[in-house]
């Protein structure tokens, strides 16, 4: 049936579009070919009376000639014969006359034969034109009501597997709802569960507490006492470490402690620690050894050996750094890196969205902490060996637990985190410092910050001080600032003319002893600042770039300093 109705129907418009060529390229050309038959016509009529006027000029001719002749041979009527020649050759004259007129028309006539047969041929190759584009519309009909038919086949089998998919949206539809008001039900369980674990955890931090803050005044009074004798006898303390076993955990770490800083004033070493830009560097709590990291992907674990007393005496080389190990395993540039105080591991924050952790021993990788979308450009241990916090670009911190290897809770700092602190060593306070000039602190028993601060500058780097009480800030103002943690406010800035902050990631840190700061600067400079008198106390001059970072020996008789091409120095007054 609709086959039949299909080929009725393109039938139909082959006819309609003949019907409509008929029209376009003959009736525009009728009344000229009509001209044309009657041109035709009238030339036919022209030869024949030309026939006629010229059998007529030689009939003419001839009584003419006879004329002629009967007039010479009898001389009477000699006049009546000269006017039947001058009528006659007046009769010829006008006969000649119509002669050049018929062969005038004659030759108008045959010229617009020529222009109209011109115009014919010209309409006939459009006529053939139009016939080969009418042959090719017709194929194109025909391969267009094929493509209907298939066409119509797909719709057909697409509706039908449209239905389908509505039968089944439904089905899910109805098993989503389902879910949904299970999941509803979990989530408001989950929720009562979380406030009464929230309830009970406040408790038990409370209680925590309470024997925290017993146990740390009991600490106090211990050190109190011990720092009066260590200043009677007048001997440096160097932290000592013996009463710790190789498998324990503090839950408080020591603090190590000098009673006095020698402010360095020569380049003892200096290293190509790494193929590229060395981004930052960190002595070990004991001063054994000290850990370089850089673009190269690798982290380097140097020891330094002090020269013997002949080559002292002898004013040779006092001392060397020698590689002890790297630790591979970083996909990117490593920006910052953390001891635990037990110095068994190593923590790594790397630009590839992730933090590692390495065994000191052994030097192998231990964990990866992936979960940032953004560099990490600040990663330290939490309280103790089994958390880890980390701070990235992607604007948020991260808690992590070593034992279950995963991220325990994400923080929304708002910002690019470029460092952080812990400000106590039971790992429940957190210092950043981020891109939008704050310095944020947080609890982590709450879900938004406690307190901020606004400085005058992207904050590039925190350090506490030895105490605890007071917070070191490095900003892109060109500025340090002392903050003291008691009174939450600015105690101290530190300034000069010759000191520009190089990068977004700059380490200031503290002196051992809490009375000097350092920073490199954009020059290549070391600035040391005595804190009470606000000077600069010292300026080292042997990098050639920009410092990234510098680290105190926890003794206070050298610092390390690296620089953005490969260079480390360390420098002492020996």
């Amino acid at each position: 049936m609709m086959e039949g109705v299909a080929k009725q129907d393109w039938k139909s418009t082959i006819r309609d579009l003949i019907k409509e060529r008929d029209k376009r390229e003959h009736q525009p050309f009728l009344s000229l070919i009509q001209a044309h038959n009657k041109l035709f016509e009238s030339v036919d009529s022209v030869r024949t009376k030309n026939l006629q006027l010229t059998l007529e000029t030689e009939r003419l001719k001839h009584e003419n000639l006879e004329l002629s002749l009967k007039t010479d041979s009898g001389g009477g009527g000699g006049v009546i014969g000269a006017e039947r020649v001058r009528e006659l050759e007046q009769k010829l004259f006008k006969l000649q006359e119509e002669l050049t007129e018929l062969h005038r028309k004659k030759g108008e006539n045959s010229q617009r034969i020529i222009d109209l047969n011109n115009i014919l041929q010209e309409k006939e190759r459009e006529i053939q034109s139009k016939d080969g584009k009418l042959s090719d519309m017709e194929s194109n009909i025909r391969a267009m009501v094929a493509a209907n038919k298939s066409l119509e086949g797909t719709i057909m089998e697409l509706e039908a597997t449209n239905q389908m998919l509505k039968d089944e949206q439904q089905a899910l539809q109805l098993a989503f709802t389902s879910l949904e008001e299970k999941f509803r039900k979990i989530h408001e369980e989950n929720n009562e569960l979380v406030t009464r674990w929230m309830e009970q955890k406040a408790l038990m931090a409370d209680k925590l507490n309470e024997e925290n803050d017993v146990a740390f005044r009991m600490r106090q009074a211990k050190m109190q006492r011990e720092l009066a004798e260590a200043a009677k006898e007048q001997v440096t303390i160097k932290p000592d470490r013996s009463h710790q076993s190789s498998g324990s955990i503090s839950s408080n770490p020591p603090v190590p402690f000098c009673l006095s800083v020698s402010l360095p004033t020569k380049a003892l070493c200096k290293l190509d620690a790494h193929e590229g830009e060395v981004n930052a560097i960190r002595w070990s709590y004991s001063g054994r050894l000290f850990a370089t990291g850089g673009t190269d992907r690798k982290i380097k674990l140097w020891e330094y050996k002090s020269g013997t007393i002949l080559e002292e005496l002898m004013g040779k080389s006092t001392g060397r750094c020698e590689t002890v190990g790297t630790l591979l395993g970083s996909n990117a540039g490593v920006m910052s890196l953390d001891v635990n105080t037990e110095e068994t591991l190593i923590l790594g924050a790397s630009n590839d969205f992730a933090s590692r952790v390495w065994s000191l021993q052994d030097h192998r990788l231990r964990h990866t902490l992936t979960g940032h979308s953004g560099k990490v450009l600040a990663a330290k241990f939490l309280g103790d060996s089994n958390k880890v916090v980390s701070g990235s670009h992607d604007r948020t911190l991260k808690i992590w637990d070593l034992v279950s290897r995963a991220c325990i809770k994400t923080i929304f700092a708002g910002s690019s985190c470029n460092d952080l602190v812990t400000s106590d060593g039971f790992g429940s306070n957190i210092i950043s410092g981020h891109f939008d000039k704050r310095i944020r602190f947080w609890d982590t028993r709450s879900e938004s910050s406690a307190n901020e601060i606004s400085l005058q500058g992207r904050v590039t780097s925190l350090d506490l001080s030895p105490d605890r009480n007071y917070l070191l800030s490095c900003s892109r103002d060109d500025t340090l600032k002392i903050i003291d943690l008691r009174m939450n406010q600015v105690t101290g800035t530190f300034c000069t003319g010759g000191f520009h902050v190089g990068c977004d990631w700059s380490r200031a840190v503290f002196s051992p002893d809490g009375e000097y700061v350092t920073v490199g600067g954009g020059d290549g400079t070391v600035f040391i600042w005595d804190i009470k008198k606000n000077k600069v106390e010292r300026q080292l001059k042997e990098h050639n770039h920009s410092v990234v970072a510098c680290s105190w020996h926890p003794g206070g008789s050298m610092i390390l300093s690296c620089d953005k091409q490969k260079k480390v120095i360390l420098w002492s007054d020996f």
